[in-house]
């Protein structure tokens, strides 16, 4: 049953999309300050395409805040059938808990192969949450893309990272 939304509602829904998301970068982000990430990702063999260190905070900032409204969006549509509903949400709210476990995977054995599949796995979910989005608010949908892109860039700096700093 679709229940209109008053302004209240949707804006503390908005607060509450915001919130999970500052709470994923968190937890990621204590995770990676737990390690000296300078000194780690600085040692690593990087591809000449991998940007630099600084660049990730500021991106990921705006990635975040996208990808709250989104889902916002999406949640604000009155007329979505349940199934979609609950299907969008389950599939933010994936790629939100693959999006902080990331990090923790990724620096727990930096440039390995389990940060690649961890990294892959987020960019599967973020597309397919695109594909689900669509239908329901196209503008949902294009919010999603630049994170879609980064998450799929990330993938393949992650391929990269693993081939040229593997041992194996």
């Amino acid at each position: 049953m679709n229940v209109p939304h008053s302004k209240t509602t949707s804006l503390l829904a908005l607060a509450g999309y915001l919130v999970a998301s500052v709470f994923a970068a968190l937890l990621g982000g204590y995770f990676t300050a737990q390690v000296t990430i300078t000194a780690l990702y600085a040692a690593l063999a990087k591809p000449a395409w991998a940007p630099p260190a600084w660049l990730f905070g500021p991106v990921w900032s705006l990635l975040y805040i996208s990808m709250s409204v989104a889902i916002w969006l999406v949640w604000r549509k009155k007329s979505i059938p349940p199934a979609k509903s609950y299907a969008a949400q389950r599939c933010w709210w994936t790629q939100l808990a693959l999006n902080a476990g990331w990090p923790v995977v990724f620096w727990l054995q930096p440039a390995g192969v389990a940060a690649f599949v961890a990294c892959a796995a987020l960019a599967v979910t973020v597309w397919g949450c695109i594909v689900i989005f669509r239908p329901v608010s196209s503008l949902a949908a294009v919010l999603m893309l630049p994170y879609a892109v980064w998450v799929s860039f990330a993938a393949t700096l992650s391929w990269a990272l693993w081939r040229m700093n593997s041992v194996i």
